[in-house]
């Protein structure tokens, strides 16, 4: 089954993100609040060599927004983890951020909030169709 990881300072966001996982039968979700945290939270994965699937990334958040985040991991922990895919949540209509964001290889897609069970259905089903084909 898939690993999520979610990193937004809007707990809101996140517990209905975590519920509405929950629903289609995604259990295994961690949560950061802020990218200090979140970088932490990736040194851990790195250590136990289990990194997520999915990582839901909110773009504006004080301190390290999700750009920064997002630049930090591919740096850093990209090539531990080539099976882990972004989405970007944003309330941004600005194209100049979508264009940032999908300059990462790691990112897949750059959407709007909130988040729809249709739309988190569609990208699992994604992430593991592009899971199965990867090499062991």
């Amino acid at each position: 089954m898939i690993k999520v990881f979610i990193l937004d300072d809007d707990d809101l966001h996140s517990e209905l993100n975590t519920l509405m996982m929950k629903t289609i039968g995604v259990t295994d979700i961690d949560i950061c609040s802020s990218g200090r945290e979140a970088m932490q939270y990736l040194e851990g994965c790195k250590t136990k060599r289990l990194f997520p699937s999915l990582m839901l990334i909110d773009l504006n958040m004080p301190g390290m927004n999700g750009l920064s985040f997002i630049k930090n991991y591919e740096e850093k922990y990209r090539q531990y983890s080539p099976g882990t895919y972004i989405v970007m949540l944003t309330n941004s209509i600005l194209d100049s951020d979508k264009d940032e964001a999908m300059q990462y290889k790691s990112v897949l897609y750059f959407l709007n909030k909130p988040l729809t069970t249709v739309r988190l259905t569609e990208i699992i089903r994604k992430i593991e169709a592009l899971t199965d084909k990867q090499p062991p």
